[in-house]
């Protein structure tokens, strides 16, 4: 059985959503069902999985090294681990 505490509470949940739904108007989309376990599990439809045979592509594909060397290039990289940039406060 619940305490005095506990059925306070209650009634003051139940005013609280009673003022809501005066206010707002009642929920127009239904609750969601409650849970029951395992018992309902979706089942996903089988993908659409065709036999296709994927061409090669027609020209090759260049990495950026091989690109910077064709057309005369330079390529700088850059490992080292950066500090986020400190955050500034500007006073007028």
């Amino acid at each position: 059985m619940a305490s005095k505490g506990d059925q306070h509470l209650l009634n003051v949940g139940r005013e609280g959503f009673a003022a809501l739904d005066e206010l707002f108007g009642p929920r127009r989309v239904p609750p969601p069902p409650p849970f029951q376990g395992l018992q309902r599990q979706r089942q996903f439809p089988a993908p659409h999985v065709q036999n296709r045979h994927v061409s090669p592509p027609k020209e090759a594909v260049l990495n950026c090294l091989e690109a910077a060397e064709i057309n005369g290039g330079a390529v700088f990289l850059d490992y080292r681990k950066r500090k986020p940039a400190p955050i500034r406060k500007v006073y007028h």
